[in-house]
This record gives structure tokens, C-alpha cells and sequence, in this order.
């Protein structure tokens, strides 16, 4: 574009050589047409010099000093009340001067026929002379005659820069910088022990280990003096440079699962942070003070010299007038220049400048700690161009070179009652080791074991949990919302506002204040709206995060009610109530608990949860112990409370034991990736920085060719240099990106769908591929119970017999049927697995409850008589599903035989595994794939008899039983089957998906044979393609044909079928262990796009595969919580389908579970990233049009009249702006995604087409203008005109010709970039710009058509003076006109040439239409479609739908 940009200048300069008048290279109204001389024009109402003579008597009678009753004749030369202060103008105020001249009457004005402007003074002398008959006469400064015609010279305004008011200035600039340097050798000579021993300990630490133990080894030997300075050293070595485990923050006693789980806290992953500390001085507070006081006085400076400028300043008397000389200008542009570097330094070394007037010292005795942690930006859609890579590297360098990568924070220390410092950062509270001297999170152990942990039954002291609360800090999520005048500070303190701002005071200065206003408003109201959006969601994740309440806790023996939530530590024993928010991530010790936890995960279901058992298994938070665990921000539904204990010392209530609190909790984790996200950069944000610099780059040439234009290097022609520069890079383009990604917020929250990070908006545009869990999300909530099917009479085969009545079936099947789950009742309503739920109502057994505290539940089976009352059964023991082991278990009490049994339930695949292998029938595998591909989810069970209670077995001994001694030698009896059926609309929306070239995956817990029957019922796999399924057996890899059951070779498979990888009719279907084995063999991206179905994943097995889709292209994922928490957290663009208002688990939640909002998300994100490129592209061509069109004007010295700028930057840029964010999306997803380049193919062919074409026009009209006879000879002679009364340089008919083109070209490129159905509705569908487009065009072809009117008067077009209007046949104005200044007097166009104007500038819009919406969108779209599939990009990896 800079490249092009030049050519175009260059040429432009040449073409003028050929033009007849142009002001640089001939004289304007010299010659005309045809080579013969212009006739000179007629000039009205000139004014004549004053006449001074020796005597009143010599004054002609026209100029007699004759004045009114009660008046005076003064010393200018009118008539005054007094003439008190006015002196003799004959002298000019030179004393060297005769000073017996006196004047005559003022005020001669006088006509000229045939006026010469180059001989301008002689001639209006001359005319004046002739007027009143004076025949001899002398010319000032020459006093050789009684009468004398003088005009006195303008006094040019100058300094000696020794006023009082310039010492000033001297003196406080030399004190400053005074101050500056004192203090920066101060600061230094201060820190220079503390350097050299930090200097010190560095070297001796780079010869020992890297290990922190060989560390504090070398530190110790290193170290000189007492203890004290021992640890300095010591502290030095490692505080400023430590590497803080994130995982490390949660307690001991869960460290080893928030470890390995992939729900871990939200510091999980290490990361490099260094802290320095830092103490206050009175000399640096002093020195940051008068900074302060210096960026106030540059901003009241430049204020006093607008305001000067505007004659506002000491009572409206201008000090030094701008309009008489350049002074006043040139020490503006000097205060501009040094104001704005100054601003600029302050912002970009605003992190640490507070700490640059700080003394620096060790961290652990200083008031003040700054933590430094350096970041890199993760780019999503990375296209791997080199061109890019270079400058990603290059800005790499430069970035690092000046520190920019390091993101700095200053926290103030406190202390504890026990004076041990802290501070927190990040919420997160970090504590001084005195051991290790350094900071860190504090950890406490409550152990790893369920016996351990309930040895914590009885609480702990208030002294106690008073230290504790201390060093870990309160039970509190604190999200630091700013007050607003804050949050509008952070806003403008960055370099664009900076940029924005410096360009106002410009425009505000040069008497452009109208447009200086609305564009200052443009931009507040951008940054409001980005404020207000920042505090919303801040507002909204901080009543998320800071839930308080009141909680009774046991401490010192005895339970304490009105107990803050926030008090809360690790240790303490807390009731947990019904209708209560779980203050804290605890384990349960006593009772159940129904709890819903939509809100963290989005799962829809409330969930059971059960006390941990008094034994010594290991107790594993987010694996087999999620069961037993409540997490933070949950709500209890219900509890069931336990029977008074033995020792009777504790009410009977349900209790649990805190063990992680504030940031440390699950939500904590969840909250902390929302408030400090990793940075992430979108490729249009890299693409944007390069064309931000390219056009930075052109604005600097139009710069240099403005000055030359407009003055050859005066001073005034730096303003209007900086005038193209501010409109080549609009400050509006920041404001258009915010105002369309709140509008699209808008439309999706409208769908019912919130979006808690707006920068994922645009992202979803160009979402590739899209992972669906199944359960819940692409199939219905529940599953249909579909029967039982048993072991054959000889127990060596499964039945083919399907049993639904529970009547009809074995009666220990049925027994463990309606009795291996976790269901609950609460207020008439079931509670738990949708899956145990079905299958209890099926049995249609009544749940009754619990008489005897070792009883869980009882059950009653169905009875086949009404009347009969049938025992009911007790569950004794239980263990709940966990997907790490794919099962759960319990132990049933039958009180009419005696006996205890045992049955496990779980998939197919592990219970076989489970049971004894003689039991397992030899069809087993057969018949569950069988099932499975009839779309049915297959559970299976075994049984165990435990014997007679009391005789073979006592409650004691199943009471302490670990899982696998009572899971262990049970035998298979049945298969339990479940119908998955689809939502209404899955299909419609996956064949949408797909028509919108999107692959969609799905990512699934279920077996694989119902996860491909799904997909085949979905569309995602086709009726016709072959499927075939990989699993793990025996440690091998197996793959089979999903069909025929015939073991193949994949890659044979593979190879065998000559189509292109993404036109294969073979499909992959992998089973969770087959994958993880894939993974671990570094195969899996071998066969990553060929797999449509990936079952059996646990939790962590989908945030894996997620990832490796994300190497592919950006990735969605969609599912319903629970286990789907990873993935939609880590996935490019993460949909949550939550009943809860917000899910912070993802950047996106809805509470329509329907698949069609992941439609509507993609429809609304392609939108918002075609319409971002539409005000791009709308800008681009905002600035190069305004860059041509001032460029071409300033060569004719010549300026559009002021209205005309109001109306183009007030309202065309403004509302069309606006009119293109309201596009709406297309009404179906198109076969391809918008462009995220900004320096793209089609978006450089459509603005160097655009720009062309409408610089060409312009151009083409003013050589048209110049070829017209009425015009030449009546051109604009800028030669005797002062260019800095820009305001004035309308009047004529070059500027009114360039304007009305260009006029037309601002408002119908809104239109041009408003093309293209693909992604959003017609451009006719946009209803507010299709008005707002036809007003412009009306108001365009009224200026140009209409004949002198008030309306084109207010635009000084197609107008003149008064009378000039009525010499050209017009009637007489009715409204006022300000006379024009201009020979002519009007610029009122030929009738004839108004319609060829209008027409010219339809040709202009049809011209630009064409190449807009046939040549780049139709014929080149096309084009490069079909080049792109026949020599597809390298980089870019073309995927099976």
C-alpha cells in the first residue's frame, strides 16, 4: 500500500506539468485555452490606505475629517466618543518618522474594472488617488509630499524570551530536569551496596546447581557478616528470581491430586515470576510529584495557547495573534512535539515509573514488592506465512530489547499479628519463608487418607484457625473491580489514546474546533462503551466469585453460629445447610448431600454426594473422591441427615471439612483464568499491526508532501501535514471494533446466548472444526430404559431376549437393577444419574427412608399382588461411579434371606474385566456390540453373595471393606440397555455445520458402537462410509470393521481408497484407550481428521483431543459440564449448555440446549468478523480519501469549506460507521469462512482497487475542469492568500469540484463494503444504511444540481455574494451570505455541467461497484476458490466434512 501510495503522489505531481494553471508550475489566470491572455477581472469594494497630510486643509472633500455632534476626529482616522489612547497612525509608531502628518477620513473604499492581484497595491493606490483627485502624492515610508497614502506595515509578534513569563518557563524546565538528574544519582548512589551484593550472590550462584536446594547451599557459604545480611543475600539469590509452582498454592493434604487432575487450580502451570522490592524515599516522592505537576502544566499550556489562538485568553485579547504571524503557531508546534513525548515516555514506562522513584531493596524487608513475570502471546490461526514470522520476530526483538514482554505489578507487603510479611498478588496471598528466605504460598497438610481426613472431626481451636486465616488469607475470591474514574484512567493510559488525543489538540488549535468536538465525543463514547463493558463483566464474575455467607462452624469443642463464610480456613469442621452456597472446596465427613452445580460446571443435574468413609484408602479430589467432595459456589439442594453420633458430642447435622479456600477452590481456579488470562492474539491483530504501520508509514510521505504543498516548509503546512496523517490511520478505527463487538454481544445475548469474552466473538468466525460431547448435548437429557437381557439357562451365552417388564425378570437381577445407584428423593422429586433414575423408575421399586443408621437406603420391590406387602431391602454400603474406574457398587442387605449382596454396574468393557472370567459368557463381546449398534447405551452387571449377615459376613466387615475387596470375584449376570435418542434438530444442525464447511467431532464417555450409531444418525458419518474401530486388547492395537466385524489393517484400509485424504469414504472410530496409546506412540495426529468418533474419553482424554484439533485449525467445543469442563476451557471457542445464567467454565454458555445455537454462534461470529473487516475497509478508505483529496487541494492551495468537513467527519463517517455494524448475518452458514487478514488477498485487491479508482476520478475531475472555458481564467490565485485562514480558501471552483466527488466517494464506500451475502444478509437487508446511504445520496445531488439555495449556501456551494447572485440573473437571496472571497464572488456551475457533474459521479459509484462486487467478490472470488482447490496451500490442511 505505501509502495502504491507513492507511485500515485509522483504521478499525481507530474500530471500536474500538463495542467494548464496549477500554482506551482504556471501562473493561475494567465492564459486561457487557446494561449491568449485572461482579462482581468473587476474588483469591488477595496480598500483604500489612509491619507496623511501636513495640514486637515489638503484633505480632499470626499475625505474631510468632518465627524457627527459630539464626536471626535481621532487619530486613525474615524470619528470617535473620545479619542482618548488612540495615537497618530500617520507615523506607524516610528518615531523616526515626520510627526506633522495628520489623516484624513478613513475608510475610502474604491472599484476596479480591471484588477491585477500581482499589482495589487500600486493599482488600488492609484484608483484611490483618482477618486478623491489627488494628482501628487507620496507612499509610505517615503514623507517627500504634503499628502501622503500610508498603511501602516502589520506588527509581527516576537519574544526576546527574557519576559517574565518565558524565565519562568526556563527556570521551573531547568529545575525539573534539575530534580531529574539529582535524583537518578541519588537513587543510584543509594542502591550501590545493594547492587554490588546482589551482583555478588549472582556469581555464585551461576557456579552452583540450578536446584534451589544447591542454591540456598551456595547463598549460605557466600554469605558475609551476621545472620542478617546472610539472609539478605540468601533472599536475593532467590527472590528476585523464583520460579512459583501454581499448583503448589492448594494445601498439602491435596496437593497430590490438584496435581495430576485436569480440573486443577487455576495456577497449576508453572510460571516464571521475579520479585523486587522496593522502599519509599521523601527525595523520589518529592521527584515523582513535581512529574505529576509537569504533565498538568504541559496540558494547561497547550490549553492557554488555544485558547489564546481563539482570542479567549486574558479577557479576550489575543497575546500574540495567530492570524498576523507564524509565532504563535511555531511555539504551539514546539509545545505539541515535547508535550507528546513526554506523555508518550510516561505511558510506556507507567508499570515501573512509580518504582523508578523507589530505592530498590531486598524483597524481604521492603514495604513494596514488584512482581515480574514475563508473557508471550499465543496466536490463534497462525497461517504460517514467513513474511509474518519475520515480523512477529522482528517485534519479538524489539519488544524484549525494551522489556515490553515483562508485565510488572507493585503490591504493597503487610504483616501478620506475628509480624510475617505478605503480600498478595493475583489473589493469591504469598508469605515470607524465614527458612528459605523467600516468598511463597503458604501450604498446610490435612492428609491424604479418609481416615486422616476424619480425624480433622473435631475441628480446630479459634486460635488456630485465627493463624491460619492469617497466612492463608480470608475464604474470599477478591475480584479488584476499579471505582469507574479509575477504570477510565487505565483506558486512555495507552499510546492509541495518546496518538487520538495529540491529533484533537491539533484540530482544536487550527480552528477546526467543531470536528476537534464531535470527533473527541466519537472517541470518549468508544472508550465509555469499552468501560462499561470492562466494569459489567467484572461486576458480573465478582458476584460469581465473592459469594458471603454465614456458616456455623466447630471450633474449641462447640459449634459457633454467625460464622462468616470468608473466615473459613482449611481444617475447619462447617454445617452444611439446605438452600446454602458451599463456601469452600471441603470433604464430606457426615450425611449426603444433593448438591447442583450448573454453575461451575453447567451440568444440569443435581448431584449426590456421600460422607468419605473411616478408612485408608487414599482420597482423590477430582477422581474417585469427587464424589465425597463439595466445591465451592455450589448449591445444596438437600441433605440427609445422619444419626447422632456415638459419643452424642455433635448434633445431628450433616458436616463437612474445608479443604481448599478462596483462589485455591475449583471456582477459584475458574475465576483466575477469566481475571488473568494468558495473552492471546488474534492473526487480524497481527495483520492489523503491520497495515497500522504501513499506513503510519504512508501518512509520514503525505506528511513531507503537504509541507511541501502547502507553504514549501512554513509552518502552517505542518498543520495541515498532521491534518492528513490523523485522517490516513482514523482514531476511529479502535472505536468501530469496539462499538461492532458490542453489538454483536448484543445479538447473541438476544439469542440467549452470553458471551463473557467479547475478543472470542470474531474468533468464532473462523471456527474449523467443532467437538460435540453426545449425552445431553447432541442426544436428548435422559435415556430411555430399554430392557435387561440375562445369561442363557447354562450361563455360557447371553439370551437374545430383550426383558423390560421388571416382573418378569431374574429376581437378583432386577434386585441389583433397582438398587446399584445413588438416587435420592427430594420434596417428590429423584435426584442423581439420569441414567439411575430411568432405570429406577423403570423398576417401579419405592424408595423409602432410612430406619437404621447402618442402612443407606431401603428399597421395596414392586409387588405382582396389590395387596401384598413385600420386605423392603437395605443398602449397606456404597461406592459411587467414578470415571476413572467406569463403575460404582453397593452392598444390598435382603432381609428375607439374610443375605448380603454385592452389585457392580458399570460399562461393558470394565465390567468384564471385573468379573470372574467364567461367568462371562462367550458371546459377552458380541452381544454388547450388537446392542450398541442399535443405538443402544449398554451397561453391565455382576454379582457377588456375601453369605448370611452375622454368620458369613458381620456389618463391621463390610463397613471397612476398601472397593476392590467388595468389588472383587463377582460374577456377570446381565446387560442392562439404555435408548439415546436424538434431539429434534441435531441432524438439521450438523448437515448446516457441514454445508458450512465445518468438521464436527464427536468427543464422547459412552461406547464407541453407540457413539458411531449416533453419528451415523446425526449425518455426521454418512450411510454409505465405512467405519472402523480401533481399540487397545491385550496391549495391542486392534481395528475392525464396525460392520461385518472383520478385523483389517487401517492403513491398508487407508491406503486402498484413491481418493484425497478429505474425500475418503472411510471413517475412524477410537475407543479411549486406543487413544491414549495412539498419543503415547506419537501416531494420533497420523489419524487425527480421519477419526469422527472418539469414545470411552475421561475427562482429561478430551482435553487432549481438543488440543490436538487445535494444532489443525480453531476449534469449538460444545457440551453440557460435568466432564466437558476441560475441554470447553481449553478449545479456541468454548460453548457451554447451561441452565445457569452465566458458565464461567467457557467464554460462551446458553441456557437453549439446542444444538442450532452452535449454528447460531458461528452465523453471529462470521458476521461480526466480515462486518469488523467492513469498518476497516470503510476506514481505509475514509483515509486515503481524505489523504487525496487534502493533498490535491493544498496543491491548489485551496480548502473545502468548513460545513462540507463537518458534514463528512460529523455525520457521513460517523453514521455509516455506525449502519455497517448493523448487517445482519446471513440466514444460513455459507460453504466457507471471512478473511482474518487484514493485509489479505481480496481485502489489499479491494482497497487498492477502490483507492485507485477513486483517486483516478478525482483527478480525472479536476483535468475535467480544467478543460472548461468558463472556468479558466476565473481560477483561484492563492499567491496574495494567508493558507492558515483555511476557512476562507473555499470560495471556488476547484474546491467545490473536488468536494462534491469526494463527497460522494465517503458515503457510498459504506455502501461498497457493506457487499457480499456469504456472511451476512444482502447488503439491502441492512436497512438502516440503505436510509442512511439514500439521505447522503440525496443531499450529494441536491448541492450538485440544485441552483442557489439556503441549504447548498450553508456548504458554499453552487453560491455567492448577494449581489453577484443577482448579476447572474438569480433572484435576491432572502437569506444572508457571508461575502465570498473570491474575485469571481460565486461558484455557481453552468446548468449543463451540473448534470454532467452528477452524472460523472454516478460513473464514480457504478465504477467502484463493479470492482467491488463483480470483479474481487464474483470473478476473482471464484478464481482464486478454484486455484486455492487446485494447488491447495501448503500450510493449510483441507478437512473431511
Amino acid at each position: 500500500m505505501k509502495a502504491v501510495s507513492i507511485v500515485i503522489s509522483l504521478v499525481l505531481l507530474g500530471l500536474a506539468q500538463r495542467i494548464n494553471a496549477l500554482p506551482i508550475f504556471e501562473i493561475p489566470n494567465d492564459l486561457d485555452r487557446y494561449g491568449k491572455q485572461c482579462p482581468l477581472k473587476s474588483q469591488t469594494n477595496l480598500a483604500c490606505p489612509t491619507l496623511c497630510v501636513t495640514n486637515h486643509n489638503l484633505c480632499p472633500q470626499e475625505l474631510a475629517p468632518v465627524c457627527p455632534t459630539g464626536q471626535q476626529f481621532c487619530g486613525d482616522g474615524t470619528c470617535q466618543t473620545t479619542c482618548e489612547g488612540i495615537d497618530n497612525m500617520c507615523s506607524c509608531g516610528d518615531a523616526t518618522l515626520p510627526t506633522n502628518y495628520v489623516p484624513c477620513a478613513a475608510g475610502q473604499l474604491v472599484n476596479i474594472t480591471y484588477f491585477d492581484p500581482r499589482n495589487a497595491e500600486n493599482q488600488t493606490q492609484q484608483a484611490c488617488a483618482a477618486a478623491v483627485n489627488v494628482t501628487q502624492s507620496g507612499t509610505y515610508p517615503v514623507y517627500d509630499q504634503p499628502s501622503v497614502w500610508v498603511t501602516c506595515p502589520a506588527v509581527v509578534p516576537f519574544f526576546t524570551w527574557r519576559e517574565p513569563m518565558w524565565i519562568g518557563i526556563w527556570t521551573y524546565v531547568a529545575l525539573q530536569a534539575f530534580i531529574l538528574v539529582a535524583w537518578h544519582l541519588y537513587k543510584t548512589t543509594r542502591e550501590y551496596p545493594f547492587q554490588r551484593e546482589l551482583a555478588a550472590a549472582a556469581a555464585l550462584s551461576s557456579v552452583s546447581s540450578a536446584s534451589a536446594s544447591s542454591l540456598e547451599n551456595v547463598n549460605e557459604k557466600a554469605a558475609i557478616g551476621d545472620g542478617k545480611e546472610k539472609a539478605s543475600i540468601n533472599e536475593k539469590a532467590n527472590i528476585n528470581d523464583v520460579t512459583v509452582a501454581d499448583g503448589k498454592i492448594s494445601t498439602k493434604g491435596n496437593k497430590t491430586t490438584s496435581d495430576t487432575s485436569s480440573e486443577a487450580a487455576s495456577l497449576r502451570d508453572s510460571e516464571r515470576l521475579r520479585f523486587r522490592g522496593f522502599k519509599n524515599d521523601y527525595f523520589g516522592l518529592f521527584t515523582l510529584g513535581s512529574v505529576v505537576i509537569t504533565t498538568i502544566l504541559f496540558i494547561v499550556f497547550l490549553a492557554c495557547i488555544v485558547s489564546d489562538n481563539y482570542g479567549q485568553l486574558a479577557g479576550g485579547v489575543e497575546l500574540f495573534v495567530f492570524l498576523n504571524g507564524d509565532l504563535s503557531s511555531q511555539i504551539y508546534c514546539v509545545v505539541w512535539h515535547v508535550s507528546g513525548t513526554w506523555f508518550a515516555v510516561l505511558l510506556i514506562t507507567q508499570q515501573r515509573l512509580r518504582n523508578y522513584f523507589r530505592i530498590e531493596s531486598y524483597a524481604h524487608n521492603s514495604p513494596h514488592i514488584q512482581v515480574e513475570r514475563k508473557q508471550e502471546s499465543l496466536i490463534f490461526l497462525d497461517d504460517g506465512s514467513k513474511w509474518l514470522a519475520k515480523f512477529r520476530e522482528a517485534e519479538s526483538t524489539f519488544i524484549q530489547r525494551f522489556g515490553w514482554d515483562i508485565t510488572v505489578t507493585t503490591i504493597p507487603v503487610k504483616k501478620t499479628t506475628n509480624n510475617v510479611r505478605y503480600f498478595e498478588y493475583q489473589c493469591m496471598r504469598y508469605v515470607y519463608n524465614a527458612q528459605k528466605s523467600r516468598f511463597e504460598p503458604y501450604e498446610f497438610d490435612l492428609g491424604s487418607t479418609h481416615r486422616q481426613l476424619q480425624g480433622w472431626a473435631n475441628g480446630v481451636s479459634s486460635e488456630e484457625a485465627y493463624q491460619r486465616l492469617e497466612l492463608l488469607g480470608p475464604n474470599l475470591i477478591r475480584v479488584e473491580v476499579p471505582s469507574i474514574p479509575r477504570a477510565i484512567i487505565q483506558e486512555f493510559a495507552s499510546l492509541l489514546y495518546l496518538y487520538q488525543m495529540m491529533c484533537m489538540w491539533v484540530w482544536y488549535y487550527f480552528k477546526y474546533y467543531q470536528m476537534g468536538l464531535v470527533q473527541t465525543c466519537i472517541i470518549l463514547l468508544s472508550a465509555f462503551i469499552r468501560v462499561f463493558l470492562r466494569l459489567r463483566g467484572e461486576y458480573h464474575i465478582r458476584d460469581m466469585a465473592e459469594q458471603k455467607t454465614i456458616v456455623r462452624v466447630y471450633r474449641d469443642g462447640e459449634w459457633l453460629a454467625n460464622i462468616s463464610s470468608g473466615d473459613i480456613i482449611p481444617g475447619d469442621i462447617f454445617e452444611v445447610e439446605e438452600l446454602s452456597h458451599v463456601p469452600c472446596d471441603a470433604v464430606i465427613l457426615s450425611g449426603d448431600v444433593v448438591v447442583n452445580e450448573s454453575s461451575l460446571t453447567g451440568e444440569a443435574m443435581p448431584i449426590r454426594k456421600f460422607a468419605i468413609p473411616c478408612d485408608d484408602n487414599s482420597y482423590d479430589m477430582m477422581g474417585s473422591g469427587k464424589i465425597n467432595t463439595l466445591f465451592a459456589g455450589t448449591t445444596v439442594a438437600q441433605v440427609n441427615l445422619p444419626e447422632v453420633g456415638a459419643n452424642n458430642t455433635k448434633p445431628s447435622c450433616v458436616f463437612a471439612l474445608a479443604l481448599r479456600t478462596g483462589i485455591s477452590t475449583e471456582k477459584g481456579s475458574l475465576i483466575h483464568k477469566i481475571l488473568f488470562p494468558s495473552p492471546v492474539s488474534f492473526i487480524f491483530n497481527e495483520h492489523l499491526k503491520v497495515a497500522i504501520g504501513i499506513l503510519l508509514i504512508w501518512g509520514l510521505v503525505a506528511f513531507a508532501l503537504s509541507i511541501y504543498l502547502m507553504g514549501r516548509g512554513n509552518i502552517t503546512s505542518w498543520y495541515y501535514g498532521i491534518f492528513v496523517m490523523s485522517q490516513i490511520f482514523s482514531p476511529l478505527l479502535p472505536a468501530a471494533f469496539t462499538i461492532n463487538q458490542s453489538v454483536c454481544a448484543a445479538r447473541l445475548r438476544g439469542k440467549k446466548i452470553l458471551c463473557i469474552d467479547l475478543p472470542r466473538i470474531n474468533l468464532s468466525g473462523k471456527v474449523r472444526i467443532f467437538c460435540f460431547d453426545k449425552t445431553g448435548t447432541l442426544t436428548r437429557e435422559g435415556l430411555e430404559f430399554y430392557g435387561a437381557v440375562g445369561k442363557s439357562d447354562n450361563g455360557e451365552t447371553a439370551t437374545s431376549d430383550r426383558i423390560e417388564d421388571p416382573t418378569l425378570m431374574e429376581s437378583t437381577f432386577a434386585m441389583g437393577i433397582a438398587t446399584c445407584h445413588a438416587v435420592t428423593k427430594m420434596k417428590d422429586q429423584f435426584i442423581g444419574n439420569p441414567v439411575d433414575i430411568e432405570s429406577f423408575n423403570a423398576m417401579k421399586w419405592e424408595l423409602l427412608p432410612a430406619t437404621d443408621p447402618n442402612h443407606l437406603d431401603s428399597l421395596r420391590p414392586v409387588a405382582s399382588n396389590p395387596n401384598e406387602i413385600i420386605e423392603p431391602v437395605h443398602v449397606i454400603r456404597r461406592f459411587e461411579f467414578v470415571h476413572a474406574r467406569a463403575s460404582q457398587s453397593v452392598a444390598v442387605h435382603d432381609p428375607r434371606t439374610n443375605h448380603v449382596h454385592v452389585f457392580l454396574k458399570g460399562s461393558f468393557e470394565r465390567i468384564k474385566t471385573l468379573s470372574a472370567k467364567a461367568s462371562v459368557p462367550a458371546d459377552y463381546d458380541q452381544t454388547a456390540a450388537m446392542r450398541a449398534k442399535e443405538g443402544c447405551y449398554v451397561l453391565a452387571m455382576s454379582h457377588r453373595d456375601l453369605g448370611v449377615l452375622g454368620q458369613d459376613v458381620t456389618m463391621d466387615d463390610i463397613k471397612t471393606m476398601s472397593r476392590d475387596d467388595l468389588e472383587k470375584d463377582c460374577s456377570f449376570i446381565g446387560f442392562v440397555l439404555f435408548r439415546n435418542m436424538l434431539k429434534h434438530d441435531t441432524a438439521d444442525a450438523i448437515a448446516e455445520l457441514k454445508g458450512g464447511d465445518t468438521r464436527v467431532v464427536m468427543i464422547t464417555g459412552d461406547t464407541a458402537l453407540t457413539g458411531v450409531y449416533i453419528a451415523r444418525q446425526s449425518g455426521m458419518i454418512s450411510e454409505y462410509q465405512r467405519v472402523i474401530l480401533g481399540d487397545l486388547v491385550a496391549g495391542n492395537m486392534v481395528w475392525h470393521d464396525v460392520d461385518s466385524g472383520e478385523y483389517v489393517d487401517v492403513d491398508q484400509v487407508l491406503a486402498e481408497d484413491p481418493r484425497e485424504n478429505h474425500e475418503k469414504q472411510v471413517e475412524l472410530a477410537l475407543t479411549g484407550r486406543a487413544f491414549e496409546w495412539l498419543c503415547a506412540q506419537g501416531l494420533m495426529r497420523q489419524y487425527l481428521l480421519h477419526t469422527r468418533v472418539f469414545a470411552r474419553m475421561t475427562p482429561g482424554d478430551k482435553v487432549q483431543c481438543v488440543q490436538l484439533h487445535m494444532e489443525k485449525g480453531v476449534t469449538a467445543m460444545c457440551g453440557d459440564g460435568g466432564n466437558d469442563c476441560g475441554a470447553l476451557r481449553a478449545a479456541h471457542v468454548g460453548l457451554a449448555l447451561s441452565e445457569a445464567e452465566a458458565s464461567i467454565v467457557s467464554p460462551f454458555s446458553t441456557g437453549n440446549r439446542s444444538i442450532m445455537q452452535c449454528v447460531e454462534l458461528l452465523r453471529q461470529g462470521r458476521s461480526a468478523l466480515a462486518t469488523s473487516f467492513a469498518n476497516y475497509k470503510f476506514l481505509i478508505f475514509y483515509g486515503e480519501c481524505m489523504a487525496f483529496w487534502e493533498l490535491l487541494m493544498f496543491y491548489f492551495t485551496v480548502i473545502g469549506p468548513q460545513p462540507i468537513w463537518i458534514s463528512i467527519d460529523g455525520f457521513t463517517t460517523t453514521t455509516m460507521t455506525f449502519a455497517i455494524t448493523q448487517a445482519l448475518p446471513a440466514a444460513k452458514l455459507g460453504p466457507s469462512r471471512p478473511t482474518a487478514k487484514p493485509l489479505g488477498i481480496e481485502t489489499l485487491a479491494s482497497c487498492l482497487g477502490v483507492v485507485f479508482i477513486n483517486f483516478w476520478f478525482i483527478v480525472a475531475s479536476v483535468i475535467w475542469l480544467f478543460q472548461q472555458d468558463w472556468f479558466i481564467c476565473n481560477e483561484f490565485d492563492s499567491s496574495s492568500i494567508d493558507a492558515s485562514r483555511w476557512w476562507l480558501l473555499g470560495d471556488n471552483y476547484e474546491s467545490e469540484i473536488i468536494a462534491l466527488v469526494v463527497m460522494a466517494q465517503f458515503f457510498h464506500n459504506g455502501a461498497l463494503v457493506n457487499f457480499g451475502s456469504v456472511f451476512r444478509r444482502s447488503w439491502w437487508r441492512n436497512y438502516t444504511l440503505v436510509f442512511i446511504w439514500c439521505c447522503f445520496f440525496v443531499h450529494v445531488s441536491y448541492l450538485v444540481l440544485a441552483d442557489p439555495n439556503p441549504y447548498s449556501c450553508i456548504f458554499r456551494i453552487n453560491c455567492g455574494t448577494a449581489s453577484v447572485l443577482e448579476s447572474l440573473g438569480y433572484p435576491e437571496p432572502w437569506w444572508y451570505i457571508d461575502s465570498y472571497n473570491a474575485p469571481l464572488g460565486h461558484n455557481v456551475l453552468p446548468h449543463y455541467f451540473r448534470w454532467q457533474l452528477w452524472g460523472f459521479i454516478l460513473a464514480n459509484m457504478a465504477a467502484t461497484v463493479i470492482w467491488e462486487r463483480v470483479v474481487v467478490l464474483g470473478f476473482a472470488r471464484s478464481w482464486a476458490i478454484k486455484r486455492s482447490q487446485a494447488h491447495p496451500n501448503k500450510n493449510r490442511v483441507i478437512f473431511k466434512l
